[in-house]
């Protein structure tokens, strides 16, 4: 684990493609935040509320429930591009960088495969709720609507996935998150 975490991106040469995909995952991790803290002043004033005898925001814990798993899957992508995703790294932390980087470059291959799946079977979820208009118990939000949110993160998770595989396949190529 000879990676720093957090190296500012700004100070690591980037290619274009790496540029976008950066900043796409900045936006979204940045929008994942926002919807965090309206989660958090949500459950303030329900919490407040309750307290003082206002009564509670109606349907709280189900678009906490809701909104949670939306915001989580927004910081997935960055998270994917810095590779940043917890592993067990100790039988190749030491090893050469010749040998390492393509045992690395086959994870995110095969990372960037199952989140691809997810993908699939998110996208097949939300057609089945949509279908079924299937809906929340107190304040009937549509379920496939949340359900539809987490795909943009999944799915660039998977092209940030493929494309740290792509570059550690390159030797020469610099990846996200490396030393300067």
């Amino acid at each position: 684990m000879h990676d720093p975490m957090g190296l500012p991106h700004e100070l690591v040469e980037h290619d274009r493609v790496e540029h976008y995909l950066i900043l796409a995952g900045k936006a979204m991790a940045i929008s994942g935040g926002l919807l965090f803290m309206a989660l958090i002043a949500m459950s303030l004033v329900s919490i407040v509320g309750r307290k003082l005898g206002f009564g509670s925001v109606n349907g709280d814990i189900e678009l906490m429930q809701a909104g949670t798993a939306v915001a989580a899957t927004a910081f997935l992508p960055y998270c994917t591009l810095l590779g940043e995703h917890i592993k067990v790294d100790f039988f190749t932390e030491n090893m050469r960088p010749a040998l390492k980087r393509p045992i690395d470059a086959l994870t995110d291959l095969l990372f960037g495969l199952v989140c691809a799946a997810l993908v699939w079977r998110t996208a097949l979820s939300v057609r089945d709720i949509y279908e079924s208009q299937e809906t929340t118990t107190l304040v009937g939000l549509p379920l496939w609507i949340p359900t539809a949110l987490l795909i943009p993160g999944l799915a660039l998770m998977v092209v940030s996935a493929l494309y740290r595989a792509w570059a550690q396949f390159q030797g020469a190529k610099r990846l996200p998150g490396a030393k300067a």
